[in-house]
């Protein structure tokens, strides 16, 4: 994986790494030619700029290769993004996203020359380790997982493609290595992930991503509910923190410049205060309880008393109309 280059052409980025290396093999050698500088420390600087020119071609001519074995895929549904942006590494990139129905695969194709062996669950260059590249791997899946739903992160998966070396597919860790002969029949084999119309959706997001003019941010799970509430029309606010004094917030500033308490035996007048108003108030609460419960003890006697009185106040007695004599 090398700098993303605007053009999504597979090796793309590669082969801009291999031109700027080109160039200054080139200026090293007329630098050379004409004297300037120590001898020893242009010869060194050449050699590297050397060194870099052919690893970047034929990591040019690698990732062609795994492009056109992907091309073959399209036939069983499988749609091939190259050299994409790499989430949060703006001037790395990934070579390879195929996204088909066995889910989405980030495929960094290493082509590399001597004997590559997997050996004791470790892959091995010519005797080196190279857990480095099956660990970067497994980052860059984990960095374009973040970039999707939730729902189709679990289908995003590492792959390491060796163009050069016929390897079945071993999974080391989290990601799969694979020879470029096999990878297609591979990634066909997988189980089935997602339906065509999720497959049309993730690559077309993906490519207007991961394949724009700048390299996107790595989201959290609190970016993409954002995103999500944002998408559905409602108005998301960030909570403003409080403002800070000397790295410390002014609540904190505050308190701690009042110092710290001091307790006494003697109860301030406050205390005094509170005290002196808890007193009536337990008397009335225990007398509002003592009414409460002799009341159904009283209403007997409260009718038998005060019946005739509340009678007489509410309906008047009407006086009885005499008899008047005959003439």
């Amino acid at each position: 994986m090398g700098e993303h280059h605007d053009t999504n052409l597979p090796g793309a980025g590669a082969e801009e790494l291999a031109s700027r290396a080109s160039r200054r093999a080139a200026r090293l050698r007329h630098d050379q030619a004409m004297g300037h500088g120590a001898d020893a420390a242009v010869d060194e600087q050449l050699r590297q700029a050397e060194r870099r020119l052919r690893t970047y071609s034929q990591g040019a001519e690698g990732e062609r290769l795994v492009a056109q074995a992907l091309g073959f895929l399209e036939r069983y549904g499988w749609v091939a993004l190259h050299d994409v942006h790499w989430p949060g590494r703006p001037k790395a990139n990934i070579d390879h996203i195929a996204v088909g129905p066995g889910g989405i695969v980030v495929i960094d194709a290493k082509n590399w020359t001597g004997d590559v062996v997997v050996r004791d669950g470790v892959l091995r260059q010519n005797g080196y380790s190279r857990e480095r590249e099956t660990t970067s791997a497994a980052t860059a899946t984990s960095a374009v997982a973040a970039r999707i739903a939730a729902m189709h992160r679990s289908a995003v998966v590492p792959v390491l493609c060796l163009v050069a070396q016929d390897v079945e597919p071993v999974v080391l860790g989290q990601t799969t290595v694979v020879g470029r002969s096999g990878l297609a029949a591979h990634l066909v084999s997988l189980p089935v992930r997602l339906a065509a119309y999720e497959v049309a959706d993730v690559a077309r997001f993906l490519a207007s991503d991961l394949g724009g003019p700048r390299s996107p941010e790595v989201l959290t799970s609190a970016d993409l509910v954002t995103q999500t509430l944002a998408r559905a029309g409602f108005t998301v606010t960030t909570p403003v923190a409080p403002r800070r004094v000397h790295g410390r917030s002014r609540a904190t500033s505050t308190v701690r410049q009042q110092g710290p308490r001091t307790r006494t035996s003697a109860p301030t007048s406050t205390r005094r205060g509170k005290r002196q108003r808890v007193g009536p108030l337990l008397l009335r609460l225990t007398l509002g309880i003592a009414l409460v419960l002799s009341l159904p003890y009283s209403l007997p006697w409260l009718a038998e008393t005060l019946g005739p009185v509340l009678g007489s106040m509410v309906v008047p007695e009407v006086p009885t109309q005499q008899p008047t004599e005959q003439p």
